[in-house]
């Protein structure tokens, strides 16, 4: 019984597992505001970014550091992923350097030039998101993000705080056949 109870338990907590919402989209290197998001949202939302281009003279970068030619570097001005819950102007500016938005800051330089993290968007009611590379002119550049978000639906909470309930009262149920003898 005790084992059944258990496994009971155990499948909920399966059941429970994440389920995501996904959207994808291209942050083009050729206008300020190159991707806007078809969803709201809100709070903290786990985003990863690939992409590569051309956004200063022939130096090429990826959505946080410039790789070639060497050396490897990492210019909060200009030539990064930029990120705002209102239109982006193309201005160089470091308020809009998508690292002030992560939660633990700049990402290692990945070779692959994909990076997953959290991204507190600092927005308490949904809204959408706008993406783009910070740079002063557009005319001369190549390349694109492409920038997926993904966020916990709503039913996966349920599912969790089901599972979560289930554990719980299998772990009640086992605790009440038991006696406590005092000495």
């Amino acid at each position: 019984m005790k084992t059944m109870s258990l496994l009971t338990a155990a499948l909920a907590l399966v059941a429970a597992s994440p389920v995501f919402a996904v959207e994808t989209l291209t942050a083009t290197f050729t206008t300020p505001d190159g991707g806007v998001t078809a969803d709201s949202y809100s709070g903290s939302i786990r985003v990863t970014v690939s992409g590569v281009g051309q956004s200063v003279g022939r130096r090429y970068n990826d959505a946080f550091y410039g790789y070639y030619p060497l050396p490897i570097s990492h210019n909060p001005v200009y030539n990064q992923l930029t990120f705002s819950t209102s239109t982006l102007t193309g201005h160089r500016q470091r308020l809009y350097d998508a690292t002030n938005f992560i939660e633990g800051g700049l990402p290692a330089y990945e070779a692959s030039h994909v990076y997953s993290f959290i991204l507190d968007t600092g927005a308490t009611t949904p809204t959408k998101l706008h993406f783009g590379v910070s740079d002063g002119m557009f005319s001369d550049n190549t390349g694109a993000y492409v920038i997926t978000i993904a966020v916990p639906e709503p039913a996966t909470w349920a599912l969790m705080i089901a599972g979560f309930g289930s554990v719980g009262f299998a772990l009640r149920r086992r605790g009440q056949g038991s006696v406590v003898v005092a000495a």
